[in-house]
C-alpha cells in the first residue's frame, strides 16, 4: 500500500471534503506527502439524509448523476454521524472537532450577531489548513454567531433594541469564519431561512448598508422569505445557490491563475456549506443552463438537483484546471433528512432516511446517519481512494480536524480537536487502520419526545440513548436492529452493558476530551503542547511547476505531471519554471524531488538548484540521493543562506545552523532567485530509467514555526535541541543510559563475529609479506595499505571519535536560560562537562552524558563499547583528531596529526618550509607524540590540516612583505636563474611553486623518519590548490591526503600521471531530520540519504585503483549549539546522547563488509561497485 501511494501521490491533490469523514494513519500520510499535499473542498449539504440519493438508497426518487458517480470513483460510508441532529452545533463541530457542548452554548449559537460559539482559544479547520501553507476559502451558511458592532454604542451589538439600522456594518463583521482562519469568506449568516437576508464578503457587508431593507414573511416571485427580518433589497433566496456556486468557481480559478503565475503550486482548502436542501425550499430556474426546477417530483428534490449540478460544476473546474485527480471529495450532511411526512407515508413516497427511525433534529438514526462519499484519484485502481469500495467504520463528522491535521503532517495541540480522531487510514485502504468504538450525538433542545436535548452513545453496533441528565432510557442493538424498533433497555442480560455504557458517557461530558490529538510522534500526550517534529519540518507544502528545458542522453516523457526519464546512462535533465524567469523560494527552506527507480540496478542523481548569477562555487544550492532497484526516495536541497539575512535573536550567531533552518554556507544560494534545476542520473545497469515527480518545497518560513523553533532552553539536559522531536531521540537520563548499554552488548557481540584481521584487514584475501607496520604497496594495479600482518587494508576511519561535541557556555548563553541543565561550579561533573578553549567557556554534552549514564568507570565503558561498535560497522581507524585515549589503547589502527598552523608567519595556514627552524620546529612538535613511535597501531600522520595553498603563487609571494622568509626564497632563486626581481614578474614566480611544494613536503617527510621512523606520512589534508601539489609532493608522501566534501572522492590536486596513494581524509553527509540545524557541508535528505551516499562516497574511492581510504568527519554530531567555530553539523554516527542512526549503521555495516570482493572485481566503476556493496 506505502508504494502505491508514493506512487500516486507524486501528483497534486486535491481534497474535496462533500462531508465525508476520512481517517490516515501517521506513516501513511508522511509517505504520501512527497509532493504537496492536496487541495481540500468540503462540501457540506444542509438536511441532506442518506434516503435523498441512490447511493444509499435504491427507492430515491431523484437522480443525482455526479454525487453517484463520486461514489462509484470512489468509497461509501455506511455508518457517518453528524455530532448533532440539527445544524448549528454540527457546523461548530465539524470547524473545530469538538463535541457542540464545548462550545459557548450546547445546542449551539444560531443567531448571527450573538456571542459566536467558537471559543476564544479553540482552533478551527481554517486555521489549521492556513498553518499548513493552504490558501483558505469559506462559502455558505454559517450558524455560528458573531460579532457585529452598534452605531450608538460602539460595542457589540447582541440585541435587536433600536433596530437594525444602529448595526454598523461599514465596519467588518468579526468571530465570523472570514476572522477564523479563511483567508476568503463568501457568508450566508443564516442561510436561507432565517434573518438577516444578506451575504458578507470577507467580513464586509455585500451591497450598500443605505439600502438594507425590512423584509416580511412571504413569498416574492421564486423568493420565500421564511420569518420577519431585514437584509439585502435584492434578496433572493433562489438564487442563492448559484450565487455560491459562482463563488467557489472564481475562487478555484482565481487560485490556480496566482499558482501558474508563480511557478509554485500551493493546495487550498474550500469548505463549501450548500444551502441545500434546507426550507424554504426555492431552487433556481436554471444553472449553467441546466434545469433545475421542476426537474424533480417536488421542490425540495429540485434543491438536490441544484446540489448535484454544483458538484458537477466543481469537479468539471478542476479537472479543467488539472487538478481532478489530485482531489479528495468528502460529500456528507450537516444531520438526518427531513420527515416528508409520517412513517409509511412520506410525501411522494420518498423516504429522506431510507426507512430508518426518526428524522432531523431527533435521536434517533434518521437524525443524525449522514451520507459520506469519499473519492480521491481518477477511478483507476491506484487512486488513493479504491474505486467502488465501503467502509462500515464508524465515524463522526468532527473527525475531519484529526484526519486533516495527519493529513497534512501537523501535530495537534492540546486544545486541538478535543473529540477527533483521524481516519485517513480507512480512506487509504490501510489494513489495520485505526478506528472509533465510541462515538457520541445528540438530539436538538426542542420539546418533542425525540428531541429533548437527549444524548446518544455508541459502543460498536450498541446504541444507548440518554436524557438531557445523561440518564439511560433507551438501548439498541444496531446490527439486528437499525431501525430502532426493540429497545432492549430493561433486559437484565443487558444491565452492565446499559451501567458501562452510562458511565462512559458521562466520563466524556467530564473530560478535556475524549480522544488524543494527533500527534507526529505518536506519543499519548494529550496535556503538552507538541513539540515541532521533523515530519512537520520536511513535509511538502507546495510544488514547482516546472517544464523540461532541455535533456541530453535520454528523453523525459511526460506521465501526468509525472516525468518518466529514460536513456543511456548519464543523462542530463533540465527544468525552468513553467512561466517566467525563476521561482521565488524565499518562503521556505528546502527543495525535495521524488524519485522512483524503475530500474533493476542502482541510480544516482546530483542536482544543482541554480541562480541567476551562477558561479563554480557560489549562488547554487546541491543535492545528492542514491535509488537502490526499484526504491523510492527523495533527493533533498537544503538551502545553504547569507548571514546577514538572519532576523532572530543573537543567542543563536554561535552556530551556522540557525534553529529556523537558515544555514551559513560558502555557497551563498538566494532562494529568492532560483531559475534552473540540473539533475544527472547515473544508472549501474547503463540504462537510466526512473520515474520523477514534481519538485517540492518545505520547512516553510512562518512565524509561528520560527518562534516555535527558537523557544529556550534550545538544548535539553541531554544536550539536544529541545523544541524538535524526531525519531529516537532520548527522552530522559535513564533512556539514555538503558539504550547505550544495550547498544553496547550488541555491539560487543557484532565484533565478536566480526571477519577482520587483528587490524581490521581483509582477513580472506591474500597474505603479503607482514612487516609489524602499517605500509603501502601496488596490488593488481590498485594501491593498498597493508596492515602489520601483511593483509590487505581500506582505511575506513571516523574523524573526533570519542566522546567531545563542545558547545559555547559563556554568560550571555548560560545565563538566558539558553541550556536546559548545566553543571554548577563545584558539580562532579564540571571536570569532564566544562572547559575552556580560546579563553572561553565550553560546555561537552557527550561527556557528560556518559559520565551521568555510567558513573566514575564511564570512560572505560564508553571507551570499549566505541572499540566494538567500529568493528562492528566494518571502521578499522580511528580518524584524525581522535581521543588519545582510545589510540593509546592499541585495539583499533589510528591516524595522528601535528598542527603546523603556528608556522604561518602571519599568514594564516600557510607555512614556510624556509624559515631556518622550520624542520626544527616540526621535529619538536613531533616529539610530543613519542609514545606512538614505533606502535604498530599507528597507521600514520597528518601534518597540518587545510593549508590555504592558493590557486597561483605569484600574486602570494609578491603581497608578502621584504623580509618574508619565503619572498627572499624567490628572489634568491629567480636571480639563480636570471629573471628579473625588481619587480618579479608573476609568470616568473609562478614557476617556483612545485620546488616551493617540493622542500615543504621534503622537510615534513624528515621530520616523521626523525622522530617516527617506520610511521606513513599521510600529508596534509589539502582541501583546496592546483595539482602542482600532487607532483610535489611525489617521493616525499606516502599517501596524499584530501578533504573532498562532494558525493565522491576527487583529487584535482593530484595530477593523472601522478602514480601516489591518496587517502580522502574528510568527507560526511548530514540531514535535517534529527533535530540538529544543519545538514553539514554536503546534506541529504534523511538518514537513509546519508547511508546511502556514504556507500555511493565509499564505492567511488574503491574504483579509483588510487585511493587507499576514506574518513569520515565526524564520529559524534557536532553540537546544535555550535562548536568554538560555529560549525553545527548533523554529520555523526552518533548522536549527542550516544545513540547510533540505525538506518545510517546498517548500510556503513553491509558497505565496508563487501569492500574488499567488490574492489577486487575486474574493472569496477562507481556505480557497478556500489550496485555490489548495497545487493538485495
Amino acid at each position: 500500500m506505502l508504494n502505491n501511494i508514493l506512487c500516486i501521490t507524486s501528483r497534486n491533490v486535491t481534497i474535496l471534503i462533500i462531508l465525508f469523514f476520512i481517517e490516515l494513519s501517521s506513516n501513511i500520510i508522511y509517505a504520501l506527502q512527497v509532493t504537496a499535499p492536496p487541495n481540500v473542498l468540503v462540501f457540506l449539504m444542509d438536511d441532506m439524509g442518506i434516503g435523498d440519493c441512490k447511493v444509499y438508497n435504491s427507492n430515491c426518487k431523484v437522480t443525482l448523476p455526479n454525487l453517484e458517480k463520486l461514489a462509484e470513483n470512489g468509497m461509501v460510508f455506511s455508518d457517518a454521524h453528524a455530532p448533532a441532529a440539527v445544524c448549528a452545533p454540527t457546523r461548530y463541530s465539524i470547524l473545530t472537532g469538538n463535541y457542540p457542548w464545548r462550545g459557548r452554548n450546547e445546542n449551539g449559537t444560531w443567531l448571527f450577531h450573538m456571542s459566536s460559539q467558537i471559543l476564544s482559544g479553540q482552533r478551527t479547520l481554517g486555521h489549521l489548513m492556513r498553518q499548513a501553507g493552504y490558501e483558505t476559502a469559506f462559502l455558505g451558511k454559517v450558524h455560528l454567531g458573531g460579532t457585529v458592532y452598534s452605531k450608538s454604542t460602539g460595542k457589540p451589538k447582541r440585541n435587536f433594541r433600536d433596530g437594525f439600522r444602529d448595526f454598523d456594518f461599514s465596519r467588518e463583521i468579526e468571530d465570523s469564519p472570514a476572522s477564523l482562519g479563511f483567508n476568503y469568506a463568501y457568508e450566508l449568516p443564516q442561510g436561507i431561512q432565517g434573518s438577516p437576508y444578506l451575504a458578507f464578503e470577507n467580513g464586509k457587508l455585500v451591497g450598500k448598508e443605505s439600502e438594507l431593507r425590512e423584509w416580511k414573511a412571504g413569498t416574492y416571485g421564486n423568493s420565500v422569505i421564511e420569518a420577519d427580518g431585514f437584509g439585502s433589497p435584492n434578496w433572493d433566496s433562489s438564487k442563492a445557490g448559484p450565487m455560491l456556486t459562482e463563488k467557489a468557481l472564481s475562487f478555484i480559478r482565481r487560485h490556480a491563475s496566482q499558482n501558474r503565475s508563480s511557478a509554485i503550486r500551493k493546495p487550498f482548502f474550500m469548505h463549501f456549506c450548500s444551502q441545500s436542501c434546507h426550507v424554504p425550499h426555492t431552487p433556481p430556474e436554471t444553472l449553467a443552463g441546466q434545469r433545475i426546477r421542476g426537474s424533480a417530483p417536488d421542490a425540495h428534490l429540485d434543491m438536490l438537483v441544484e446540489a448535484d449540478v454544483t458538484l458537477g460544476l466543481l469537479v468539471e473546474e478542476l479537472k479543467r484546471q488539472g487538478e481532478l485527480e489530485n482531489t479528495l471529495i468528502l460529500f456528507t450532511s450537516d444531520n438526518g433528512g427531513l420527515a416528508r411526512g409520517p412513517a409509511g407515508k412520506q410525501h411522494g413516497d420518498h423516504n429522506s432516511n431510507a426507512g430508518l427511525r426518526g428524522s432531523k433534529a431527533q435521536i434517533y438514526e434518521g437524525g443524525h446517519r449522514v451520507p459520506f462519499i469519499a473519492c480521491w484519484g481518477n477511478g483507476a485502481k491506484n487512486s488513493p481512494i479504491q474505486p467502488g469500495s465501503k467502509s462500515k467504520a464508524l465515524i463522526g463528522l468532527q473527525d475531519l480536524f484529526a484526519t486533516f491535521a495527519e493529513l497534512t503532517t501537523q501535530s495537534m495541540k492540546p486544545d486541538d480537536g478535543l473529540d477527533s480522531q483521524s481516519f485517513l487510514g480507512i480512506l487509504l485502504g490501510e489494513q489495520k487502520p485505526r478506528q472509533r468504538s465510541e462515538l457520541l450525538v445528540q438530539a436538538n433542545n426542542g420539546e418533542y419526545f425525540n428531541q429533548q436535548s437527549k444524548k446518544a452513545l455508541r459502543e460498536n453496533q450498541w446504541k444507548l440513548i440518554a436524557t438531557k441528565e445523561l440518564e439511560p432510557i433507551e438501548l439498541y442493538d444496531l446490527a439486528s436492529d437499525p431501525t430502532e424498533s426493540r429497545n432492549r433497555i430493561e433486559e437484565s442480560a443487558q444491565s452492565e452493558r446499559v451501567q458501562r455504557m452510562r458511565a462512559n458517557l458521562q466520563s466524556v461530558f467530564r473530560s478535556k476530551r475524549s480522544t488524543r490529538p494527533y500527534r507526529l510522534n505518536g506519543k499519548d500526550d494529550s496535556e503538552t503542547a507538541p513539540k515541532v517534529h521533523v515530519h512537520e519540518l520536511k513535509a511538502p507544502r507546495a510544488n514547482l511547476i516546472c517544464k523540461v528545458q532541455g535533456i541530453r542522453g535520454g528523453e523525459a516523457q511526460n506521465w501526468n505531471q509525472r516525468w518518466k526519464i529514460s536513456g543511456t546512462s548519464p543523462v542530463r535533465l533540465t527544468l525552468v519554471p513553467s512561466r517566467g524567469q525563476k521561482w521565488d523560494l524565499s518562503g521556505f527552506k528546502l527543495v525535495g524531488i521524488p524519485l522512483h527507480n524503475w530500474d533493476s540496478g542502482v541510480t544516482t542523481v546530483e542536482g544543482r538548484l541554480n541562480n541567476g548569477n551562477l558561479t563554480s562555487w557560489s549562488h547554487h544550492a546541491v543535492g545528492f540521493a542514491v535509488a537502490p532497484s526499484w526504491e523510492k526516495t527523495t533527493l533533498g536541497f537544503p538551502f545553504p543562506m547569507v548571514e546577514d539575512r538572519f532576523q532572530g535573536p543573537q543567542l543563536f550567531r554561535d552556530q551556522l545552523g540557525k534553529p529556523n533552518g537558515h544555514r551559513l554556507h560558502w555557497r551563498r544560494f538566494y532562494p529568492e532567485d532560483t531559475r534552473e534545476i540540473v539533475l544527472d542520473f547515473r544508472s549501474s545497469t547503463g540504462k537510466v530509467n526512473l520515474l520523477m515527480g514534481h519538485p517540492f518545497v518545505a520547512w516553510p518560513k512562518t512565524e509561528t514555526l520560527e518562534a516555535s523553533l527558537m523557544e529556550l532552553p534550545f538544548l535539553d539536559q541531554l544536550g539536544q535541541v529541545r523544541a524538535v522531536d524526531w525519531p529516537g531521540k532520548t527522552p530522559d537520563l535513564q533512556a539514555g543510559r538503558r539504550a547505550l548499554t544495550e547498544a553496547f552488548a550488541q555491539a560487543r557481540e557484532q565484533a565478536s563475529e566480526k571477519r577482520m584481521s587483528k587490524y581490521g584487514g581483509w582477513i580472506d584475501g591474500p597474505k603479503l609479506k607482514a612487516t609489524g607496520r602499517f605500509r603501502t604497496e601496488k596490488v593488481g594495479g590498485q594501491w593498498w595499505l597493508v596492515d602489520p600482518e601483511g593483509h590487505l587494508f581500506f582505511s575506513v576511519g571516523a574523524c573526533l571519535t570519542g566522546w567531545r561535541a563542545e558547545t559555547s557556555a559563556e554568560s550571555k548563553r548560560a545565563d538566558n536560560d539558553f541550556f536546559a541543565y548545566l553543571p554548577p561550579a563545584k558539580n562532579y561533573l564540571s571536570w569532564t562537562a566544562m572547559h575552556k578553549l580560546g579563553g572561553r567557556n565550553f560546555v561537552n554534552f557527550p561527556g557528560m552524558n556518559y559520565q551521568r549514564y555510567f558513573g566514575k568507570e564511564w570512560s572505560s565503558i564508553v571507551s570499549q563499547g566505541i572499540h566494538d561498535r567500529m568493528r562492528a560497522w566494518g571502521l578499522n581507524t580511528l580518524g584524525c583528531w581522535s581521543d588519545d585515549k582510545l589510540q593509546k589503547e592499541r585495539k583499533t589502527p589510528y591516524c595522528l596529526i601535528s598542527s603546523i598552523w603556528w608556522q604561518a608567519n602571519g599568514h594564516r595556514k600557510f607555512p614556510s618550509p624556509f624559515r631556518e627552524d622550520f624542520q626544527s620546529d616540526l621535529e619538536t612538535n613531533l616529539r610530543k607524540l613519542s609514545w606512538a613511535k614505533n606502535d604498530p597501531y599507528c597507521l600514520g600522520i597528518f601534518m597540518g590540516n587545510e593549508l590555504e595553498w592558493p590557486d597561483r603563487i605569484g600574486p602570494t609571494i609578491q603581497g608578502l612583505p621584504p623580509q618574508h622568509p619565503t619572498k627572499k626564497w624567490a628572489l634568491r632563486e629567480l636571480k639563480k636563474l636570471g629573471k628579473p626581481t625588481s619587480p618579479a614578474k608573476l609568470a616568473d614566480l609562478e614557476t617556483l611553486y612545485l620546488p616551493f611544494v617540493q622542500s615543504f613536503f621534503t622537510q615534513c617527510k624528515q621530520a616523521v623518519e626523525k622522530e617516527l621512523p617506520g610511521t606513513l606520512y599521510l600529508g596534509c589534508r589539502t582541501h583546496r590548490g592546483p595539482n602542482v601539489l600532487g607532483r610535489g609532493a611525489l617521493g616525499s608522501v606516502d599517501v596524499f591526503s584530501v578533504n573532498v566534501y562532494d558525493s565522491r572522492v576527487r583529487s584535482w590536486q593530484v595530477p593523472e600521471d601522478a602514480d601516489i596513494p591518496i587517502l580522502s581524509s574528510e568527507f560526511h553527509f548530514g540531514a535535517v531530520d534529527r533535530g540538529v540545524p544543519s545538514p553539514g557541508l554536503s546534506g541529504s535528505w534523511d538518514q537513509r540519504q546519508r547511508a546511502l551516499s556514504f556507500a555511493h562516497y565509499l564505492s567511488s574511492a574503491l574504483a579509483d585503483p588510487r585511493f587507499v581510504g576514506v574518513h569520515w568527519f565526524q564520529w559524534i554530531d557536532q553540537s546544535a549549539a555550535g562548536r568554538q567555530d560555529r560549525e553545527n553539523h548533523q554529520c555523526g554516527f552518533i548522536d549527542v546522547a550516544g545513540r547510533s542512526y540505525p538506518e545510517f549503521t546498517e548500510v556503513v555495516t553491509k558497505s565496508t563488509s563487501r569492500m574488499y570482493t567488490a574492489r577486487k572485481k575486474p574493472r569496477p566503476s562507481t556505480e557497478g561497485i556500489l550496485a555490489d556493496l548495497l545487493g538485495k
